[in-house]
C-alpha cells in the first residue's frame, strides 16, 4: 500500500507538470510587452533614475550574502548535490539583487535578462530543494539540473526570440509558475515531519503579495505618492527570501 501511495503521489505531480506544459505549447506565442519597461516611479536621485525601484534591491544583497555564508559554513552537513542546490539558490538571490539594480537602473529588454536569469536560479534550486526534502534527494538532484538548464535555456531563447521578431515567453513562464503551482500540492500532498513546512507556506504567501504589488504598482503610487507597487514588491519579496533564509538557518542548528 505504502509503495501504491508513493507511486500515486508522484503521478499526481506528473499530472501538473503535463497539464502545464500542453497549456502552454497550445497558447500562442507571447511577446514581451514593452509597458512592462514602463514602471509608474521614474524619479531620480543622487544621479540615479527609478532611483526608488533601483535602491529596494539591497536587501537581496543582504539575504543572497547571509545565506552564501551560511551554506559555506555548514557544507558539510550537506550531499554536493544538496550544498549546490543551496549555494545556487543564495547565490541566486544575490546576483537577483544586482539585476534588477541594472535593469531599473535602464529597463530594457536586454538589460532584463540581468534580472531574470538569476530569478530562475532561485525559482529551480528551491523547487529542486523541496522536493529532495519532502518527495525523494535523488528525484531532487534531477530536478535541479534539468529546471536549471531549461531555465537558463528559456532566458536566452526568449531574447533570441525577441531580436528576431517572434517574441516567445513561455518557455520562461513555465519555469518559473511550475514550481509555484508544484510547492503548495508538494507540501499538502506529501506528508512530512519538516518543521519548516508552515514557514514555506509564508515563503508562498509573500510572493503571493509581492506578485499582486506588483500589479497595482500604478495605483498604489497615486495613492501613496511616495512609494510605488514595484518598489514594496521588491522588499515584499526579499522578505520571502529572508524567509527562506531563516528556515535553513534553523534547519541547520
Amino acid at each position: 500500500m505504502t509503495i501504491v501511495n508513493r507511486y500515486y503521489k508522484g503521478l499526481v505531480l506528473i499530472i501538473v507538470f503535463i497539464i502545464t506544459t500542453v497549456s502552454l505549447y497550445f497558447l500562442d506565442p507571447i511577446a514581451q510587452d514593452l509597458a512592462y519597461h514602463r514602471f509608474s516611479d521614474c524619479r531620480p536621485m543622487f544621479g540615479i533614475p527609478h532611483f526608488m525601484d533601483v535602491i529596494s534591491n539591497i536587501p537581496f544583497l543582504v539575504v543572497g550574502y547571509l545565506g552564501v555564508r551560511l551554506v559555506q559554513k555548514s557544507y558539510k552537513k550537506y550531499t554536493v548535490t544538496y550544498f549546490i542546490m543551496l549555494f545556487v539558490l543564495f547565490s541566486g538571490v544575490f546576483l537577483t539583487g544586482l539585476g534588477s539594480m541594472f535593469y531599473h537602473y535602464s529597463p530594457n529588454n536586454f538589460t532584463l535578462i540581468f534580472d531574470r536569469l538569476p530569478m530562475t536560479f532561485v525559482f529551480t534550486s528551491l523547487f529542486a530543494v523541496i522536493i529532495s526534502d519532502y518527495v525523494d534527494r535523488r528525484v531532487g538532484a534531477w530536478v535541479f539540473y534539468f529546471f536549471l538548464s531549461i531555465g537558463v535555456y528559456s532566458i536566452l531563447y526568449w531574447y533570441y526570440s525577441e531580436i528576431i521578431g517572434e517574441g516567445d515567453l513561455r518557455l520562461y513562464a513555465f519555469v518559473q509558475f511550475f514550481p509555484i503551482l508544484s510547492i503548495p500540492l508538494i507540501l499538502i500532498v506529501y506528508k512530512s515531519n519538516k518543521p519548516y513546512t508552515r514557514g514555506l507556506l509564508y515563503v508562498f504567501a509573500a510572493y503571493i503579495v509581492a506578485k499582486l504589488f506588483e500589479h497595482y504598482d500604478q495605483v498604489i503610487f497615486e495613492l501613496t505618492s511616495f512609494i510605488s507597487g514595484h518598489t514594496i514588491k521588491h522588499l515584499v519579496s526579499a522578505l520571502a527570501v529572508y524567509l527562506i533564509y531563516k528556515l535553513y538557518h534553523q534547519n541547520i542548528k
